[in-house]
């Protein structure tokens, strides 16, 4: 079925078979679904922006993308927080060319038209009564982002003003959340600018692997693996294939790598944390969450529909402790053949100097444009675009049908909120997020 622009919810119903656990292979190479998804998801969901921890003072502000638009992210007046669209309201230049800075306003480039933080207009290229009362100037403030609001220091905004509150589309995620940006009284801080690059992939095959993939660690990443976790590779897919996958609700799904239980009493409690936090996370943390992390060797989850984390305690010097690399990531789309990958690295603000450099040190190594693990993902994504792109690829469906051995058997006494799945290799929290892009395809 090759489609067209003129798609209907029946066509969407087609695209993706719940009760087969399959989805057409033309939602990660049509043109006119990608821009589709523009209006009927990227317009109405909620989107990770950034943290606050970028933008801490009056007047700080960063740019960044809401899907395939330019948006400026401040902090005005009172600490406030808005979200502008980075285009001028007069000929629809982009305003601010800056990655990062502080300022009291946006001036244009073209024709001078001056904007507050807030994005209220503020002066034109001249005399506002050369107009002679003919414009109403109010109508010329930037467009903002409909809602802003804030979980854990992640900045999210949604352009929809009838999205659910931020803390109900989040759900029961928000416990998942917690294990990694709100175990300490003062949270998490941004470690530098996001490192960019450009895979040749659809968007959502970023968001899929990170809600998550288990099998792939193994024969993706292979001896990558085991040597970062300092585990042998039997090792890891033993985790990997006996600890829980979960979906939280809402699109939102992970998985929770856990030290395998033979192996519990050889290795330390927490690994890779910081051993002076731990008493900070019995502040934050309930029992149970503290009891999950403290066996914990990853955690990798996707925040519907295209905001990811990674944490991983890697090792790369045999003679020192593992240290924890926390990464948060959009998966930026650009064309249903492309994706831009926006990344940052994340630490406890209560830390050392001295381990705030250390994990982003492994970060750089592991999980960036030059990390091992990014390097193996981005050629296996890529080669899922050439392998789909002809006349009879593109026609087949994208399997994930081990959700059909493992849907049923959720965890009935799992600790954590949502449904949990016996293990890593279930399929089903993968799947789960191309139902919810279904859901909003179809609306």
């Amino acid at each position: 079925m090759l489609l067209n622009e003129n798609l209907g919810p029946a066509d969407i119903d087609r695209l993706v078979d719940e009760e087969n656990a399959t989805a057409s292979r033309l939602i990660f190479t049509d043109q006119s679904i990608f821009e589709l998804e523009q209006e009927k998801l990227f317009a109405k969901a909620w989107l990770y922006v950034g943290h606050t921890s970028e933008i801490p003072n009056e007047g700080d502000y960063v740019t960044r993308q809401m899907a395939t638009d330019p948006v400026i992210l401040t902090r005005g007046e009172h600490g406030k927080i808005h979200v502008l669209l980075n285009s001028c309201s007069h000929r629809g230049t982009l305003l601010c060319t800056s990655d990062v800075g502080s300022s009291r306003g946006f001036v244009c480039a073209y024709h001078g038209w001056a904007f507050g933080l807030d994005g209220s207009l503020k002066a034109t290229a001249d005399d506002m009564e050369l107009y002679d009362g003919k414009v109403d100037f109010n109508t010329l403030n930037l467009k903002t982002a409909a809602r802003v609001d804030t979980y854990a220091g992640l900045i999210f905004a949604t352009w929809d003003e009838a999205a659910p509150d931020l803390a109900d589309y989040l759900g029961d995620a928000r416990w998942y959340l917690d294990l990694y940006h709100n175990r300490t009284p003062e949270g998490m801080e941004v470690l530098g600018a996001p490192h960019r690059w450009v895979v040749d992939a659809n968007w959502k095959t970023g968001a899929v692997n990170f809600g998550a993939d288990g099998p792939h660690a193994v024969k993706v990443h292979g001896p990558i693996t085991a040597a970062t976790f300092g585990m042998p590779p039997q090792t890891v897919r033993d985790s990997l294939l006996n600890s829980p996958a979960v979906s939280m609700g809402n699109g939102h799904n992970g998985i929770l790598p856990l030290i395998p239980e033979s192996l519990r009493d050889q290795l330390p409690d927490y690994p890779g944390y910081p051993a002076d936090l731990i008493d900070l996370y019995t502040q934050m943390l309930t029992p149970e969450q503290q009891a999950m992390s403290k066996h914990l060797i990853g955690g990798v989850q996707t925040m519907f529909p295209n905001f990811s984390s990674v944490q991983v305690p890697a090792i790369f010097n045999p003679e020192e402790p593992p240290v924890n690399m926390l990464a948060v990531r959009v998966w930026q789309p650009v064309s249903a053949t492309q994706m831009e990958i926006w990344n940052w690295f994340l630490v406890e603000k209560e830390t050392t100097l001295e381990w705030k450099q250390k994990a982003m040190q492994m970060g750089v190594r592991t999980f960036s444009v030059a990390g091992t693990f990014d390097q193996d993902d981005a050629e296996a994504w890529a080669g899922i675009n050439i392998g789909i792109a002809g006349q009879q690829s593109r026609q087949g469906d994208m399997n994930f049908q081990m959700a059909l051995a493992y849907r049923d058997k959720i965890i009935p006494d799992f600790p954590g909120p949502g449904k949990a799945y016996p293990s890593n290799y279930g399929e089903v929290t993968e799947f789960d997020i191309l139902l919810e892009w279904q859901k909003y395809m179809s609306a």
